[in-house]
């Protein structure tokens, strides 16, 4: 009988029913289990990974001060992170549009920290599915107690580790491992941080699990708005498989599925495919390995369950509205990206006006506007700046204390100039432009300020 009238993870009364899903082998469980690898040494290694003398990937957010991929970035790049955040967005869409919810049963933290480590270790503790489903529901006894005792001292072991490499992200490695070598009441704020995040993934993937995807996460809410019926989708052929054996009478035709139930003892969200496309299925593949093992078993072609779109079509139609506009959009943002990130300097230099009087009159007949220059590093290296009028001949002129300016790695300096013009460069309303150069003596790398000079107004 098909139940469609509640969610696979509640029972007949409402009750959160405990999944335990099968292990299952087979074609894309072991393309997931190399992926999986790869992208927890990803998570993992990013923050202990340094180029040059970065880190591969910090967010310290209080400091205002990011480090990306050997590049430094201070609070006024801040606008660079609505391009990351929407290149994300469009990825995800697209992706979503041409092959469903891949991202939640493939690459998703939840999914890939629960299948490559907490259910790994329970496998290792407590034996496979049968046996733990059996220690679930028997008696509570000795054994329970010891093996419950020992899985969760491993899960909060390895909590804690992931806690450490995700806080190294928005602290910096270097100070974090300085940190775990003192007292934690040196540093009170980030010692209670490291332990709520580890108690966050010991109760999230020890024991919330499946319900975060079904009951938390909005991508499952509005993934259908994404999608249409051309997209590929885990889908169970109704057509070659029902009726299903054992469901109808003697000499009546049956279908390939042999009702087995394979495919619903090895779902992580305690689904039956055969209902159809739902909003807990994570599309993580686990039942088209179990179908496509019982098929091989019995003789039978493979694919009874497999990725397919709603019209029955097994090949993705790259060209529709959909998908192009989605694709577009991400190319846009990408070269947004990519441009202003290819523009970024090892310095930022910005010219204020001095809040004395606006302009001064020298004895020579010339006037004088004084700026104050804020130059700040962005970069682990020691900088040589030197500051000049993009036309330095008449009738302006720099007025600097040095002709080269020192600046010290991630540090800030504040350099009084002077510009001397003659009074013949004005408009009428007392005003002129002019620009001035920051460029770095080793790089090369400049920067161009435009400077508004004020004067007396033209009668």
């Amino acid at each position: 009988m098909l139940t469609t009238d509640r969610l696979g993870m509640l029972d007949e009364f409402g009750s959160r029913k405990t999944i335990i899903p099968a292990e299952v082998r087979g074609f894309y469980r072991r393309r997931k289990s190399i992926l999986h690898f790869i992208l927890l040494l990803v998570f993992l290694g990013l923050p202990w990974l340094r180029i040059g003398n970065t880190q591969a990937l910090l967010f310290d957010i209080p400091n205002r001060h990011f480090e990306i991929f050997g590049k430094v970035f201070l609070s006024h790049d801040s606008p660079l992170i609505f391009f990351i955040f929407l290149i994300c967005v469009l990825s995800i869409m697209l992706v979503t549009a041409l092959w469903g919810r891949v991202w939640c049963g493939w690459a998703c933290p939840q999914t890939v920290f629960i299948d490559t480590v907490y259910r790994k270790l329970e496998y290792w503790v407590e034996g496979n599915y049968i046996q733990r489903r059996r220690l679930r529901d028997g008696p509570l006894s000795g054994e329970k107690i010891f093996k419950s005792s020992v899985k969760w001292a491993l899960f909060a072991l390895v909590s804690s580790a992931f806690a450490h490499s995700f806080i190294a992200y928005f602290v910096g490695s270097q100070k974090l491992l300085t940190m775990m070598q003192a007292n934690p009441g040196q540093n009170w704020s980030y010692f209670i941080a490291v332990i709520s995040v580890s108690a966050l993934l010991l109760f999230n993937f020890g024991w919330f699990r499946e319900q975060f995807c079904i009951l938390m996460c909005p991508y499952g809410r509005f993934q259908g708005v994404l999608m249409d019926t051309q997209t590929y989708n885990i889908h169970y052929d109704f057509a070659r498989g029902e009726p299903r054996r054992g469901t109808v009478g003697e000499g009546v035709p049956a279908g390939d599925c042999v009702a087995c139930n394979r495919c619903v003892q090895v779902c992580p969200t305690g689904i039956d495919i055969r209902n159809g496309l739902q909003m807990e299925c994570i599309g993580c593949t686990a039942c088209v390995d179990a179908c496509d093992t019982i098929m091989e078993k019995i003789k039978k072609p493979t694919g009874l369950i497999s990725y397919r779109s709603e019209i029955q079509s097994e090949k993705i139609n790259f060209f529709r509205f959909r998908v192009l506009a989605y694709f577009s959009l991400l190319i846009l943002s990408i070269g947004a990206l990519a441009y202003n990130v290819a523009g970024h300097l090892a310095f930022s230099a910005v010219a204020i006006r001095s809040v004395e009087a606006p302009f001064q009159r020298a004895p020579d007949g010339k006037i004088l506007n004084h700026f104050k220059i804020h130059l700040h590093s962005q970069s682990r290296k020691t900088q040589d700046l030197v500051l000049a009028l993009k036309t330095p001949s008449e009738p302006e002129h720099l007025i600097q204390p040095a002709d080269v300016y020192h600046l010290s790695p991630e540090s800030s300096r504040v350099i009084h100039v002077f510009i001397s013009f003659s009074e013949n460069i004005m408009n009428n309303s007392g005003t002129g432009k002019t620009k001035l150069i920051v460029k770095e003596k080793n790089s090369g790398e400049t920067q161009e300020l435009e400077i508004t000079l004020l004067g007396p107004v033209q009668n």
